[in-house]
């Protein structure tokens, strides 16, 4: 038998995210793993979906994005987060923003023309200018619920100016 990455090391048992902590824990034996914070800040939790990325059309693995769990590509780092999670998250990190406010660059306005398709169902999804702070481009499929970010855009959101964000100290 081979071990996995969400293997205990000190057991074997299989490993458990612990979502509200942001590592694993064993059941069994209580040993910890904390994975790598890469500089973006998502966790890879290193399980790969049925789900395939829209852009890239490689599977999606499991992440975690700073309190949400999302499904995201390692090639080209895009997000998949269900909608109710994307609008709680960016209420909380923008809530609690510690480092100063960052005005984002102009959107992309090539961005408005591509076409994507819901990596669940299959449909177009929607593509148009986010509504909120971080001037970007943002897909969703009003079917399946769930929002496309491209890479740093998410970031981008948290990090832009607005009377929703706290004050650096």
């Amino acid at each position: 038998m081979q071990d996995s990455e969400l293997d205990c090391r000190n057991c074997g048992a299989p490993l458990t995210f612990a979502l509200d902590k942001g590592y694993f824990t064993c059941e069994y034996c209580g040993w910890l793993r904390f994975p790598d914070k890469p500089d973006d800040g998502l966790l890879d939790l290193g399980v790969r979906s049925a789900v395939e990325c829209p852009v890239c059309h490689v599977p999606l693995v499991l992440g975690y994005a700073r309190i949400t769990q999302v499904l995201y590509c390692q090639r080209c780092k895009g997000l998949l987060v269900p909608q109710a999670a994307f609008v709680l998250a960016l209420q909380v990190l923008r809530a609690t923003a510690t480092n100063p406010p960052v005005v984002p660059p102009r959107m992309n306005r090539d961005d408005l023309r591509r076409s994507i398709c819901c990596p669940h169902c299959g449909r177009t999804m929607d593509t148009h200018p986010y509504g909120g702070p971080g001037n970007i481009v943002i897909d969703n499929c009003s079917h399946c619920h769930v929002n496309w970010l491209d890479y740093r855009e998410f970031q981008r959101i948290i990090d832009a100016p607005g009377k929703d964000r706290r004050r650096p100290s």
